[in-house]
């Protein structure tokens, strides 16, 4: 998988479009009169302006491959063709922003933002207004319209995983907005446009595509570190100086996205605790029945605990096993797995390692994919290529039939990594969809 990042000359548009736009707190005082609307595609900095706390940071995401790039409508990118992007491509901004602007500034704006297109009719329930400032264009906070406000859904925090340092899996309450899956219908889905975490100290901080946001986007994924190992999708983060802020915070918001409205949903309180960032490597048994940690020193963790855990299925529908719950002890590196748990169970499950404590963000232990899972994989993929004989235009499931190929190859591969194309591969060739996952595929 290339990991490189080429910076083509498509940059050029961004970089034109960034110096048309002032961005930030200094907004018009006011909304001027005889707007007309429109959709533009805006920067990342240009749609987060007046809503969250700085976009001084926003620059572009950039990709390492030539995959996902169509995978979300309102992603804007710089990808041209897989020549000319061979080495990668940029996440830009923000395509179909709905935008007001005045009648005499119409002009003007459209020379400085070509992209401007007018729509007829009533003005759209969410957008932002524009105004002309010698000659650049400052755009104001959204106008949000609230569709709904959550305050029954649950939060889970993940670290140390595959897609970034924290990550945020949201659980809907009674009412159903999150898409967590590809076949059914939701509000907040694949035409998501931005997300923006809140904390308690009123910190705001803007999630961009590819690098945070996802087609099933009840995940929210972000670094605060520069390190992309474990996403080597990603050849370069953006804004890590704004994200880098969230740890030590306590998120109580997040706010969902959409071009014509937004959803909030409101928690008692999610807080990122610092990462732990030494490397804690770990190797299994040949029966898979105990975990051998190559470090021997936790007191650095109070109250530390390792979890082992096996799983089936993904989203709603997966089925959690316990393998293991115990205190971490200095001077003990093996622990032993209950494998009578599996009796019963179907291969292919994930095995996940977690260690937790007090003083650190829970560390995700990376374990190494399992036979059942490798089995299962190469059923899948003969299965995919089946599938391909009939459909060769079907190039998602050709890219995630390479990327398990890839996977299966790779002596260093994980058992999570194995779960994530595992659960895709088995949507894509049951239900024929093309959409693929966005999430991530080798990324998720």
């Amino acid at each position: 998988m290339k990991k490189g990042f080429l910076l083509t000359a498509a940059m050029a548009c961004l970089l034109a479009l960034a110096a048309c736009g002032a961005t930030g707190a200094d907004t018009a005082d006011s909304t001027p009169e005889n707007l007309v609307y429109g959709t533009a595609t805006l920067t990342y900095a240009e749609f987060f302006s007046g809503d969250v706390s700085s976009t001084d940071s926003f620059d572009a995401v950039s990709s390492a491959t030539t995959s996902k790039y169509e995978i979300m409508p309102n992603m804007d990118t710089d990808f041209v063709d897989e020549t000319a992007n061979a080495d990668g491509y940029h996440i830009t901004g923000v395509k179909n922003v709905n935008v007001a602007v005045s009648e005499e500034d119409y002009e003007t704006y459209l020379a400085c933002n070509p992209t401007f297109v007018l729509t007829e009719g009533e003005a759209p329930a969410q957008y932002k207004v524009v105004t002309m400032e010698d000659g650049a264009a400052v755009y104001s906070e959204t106008h949000f319209n609230i569709a709904d406000t959550v305050t029954d859904a649950t939060a889970e925090l993940v670290t140390g995983g595959t897609w970034g340092d924290y990550q945020i899996n949201v659980t809907d309450g009674a009412a159903t907005h999150l898409r967590n899956s590809r076949e059914d219908e939701f509000d907040i889905n694949s035409e998501i446009q931005g997300i923006i975490l809140e904390t308690v100290s009123g910190l705001k901080v803007g999630m961009e595509h590819m690098q945070s946001i996802w087609v099933q986007p009840y995940e929210v994924s972000f670094n605060v570190l520069e390190d992309n190992t474990h996403n080597t999708t990603i050849a370069a983060y953006d804004n890590l100086t704004e994200l880098s802020k969230l740890v030590g915070e306590t998120v109580t918001k997040i706010t969902y996205i959409m071009p014509n409205a937004a959803y909030v949903y409101e928690f008692d309180g999610i807080f990122i605790k610092p990462i732990y960032t030494e490397a804690i490597a770990a190797a299994v048994s040949p029966d898979y029945d105990a975990v051998t940690l190559f470090v021997s020193d936790f007191s650095a963790f109070e109250n530390g605990k390792l979890t082992v855990t096996y799983t089936l299925g993904s989203g709603r529908s997966k089925e959690v096993t316990t393998l293991l719950e115990t205190a971490l002890t200095d001077g003990t590196d093996t622990y032993t797995l209950d494998v009578s748990a599996l009796a019963g169970l179907d291969a292919g499950g994930t095995y996940g390692a977690i260690i937790s404590s007090d003083t650190y963000a829970d560390v995700t232990v990376a374990l190494p994919i399992s036979e059942g899972q490798k089995a299962a994989l190469a059923d899948l993929v003969a299965t995919a290529q089946d599938l391909l004989k009939e459909d060769a235009g079907n190039a998602t499931l050709a890219e995630h039939v390479q990327e398990a190929e890839e996977l299966l190859a790779d002596e260093a591969a994980t058992s999570g990594e194995a779960g994530t194309l595992l659960a895709e591969l088995t949507e894509l060739t049951s239900s024929g969809e093309e959409e693929g996952s966005g999430e991530r595929s080798g990324q998720h």
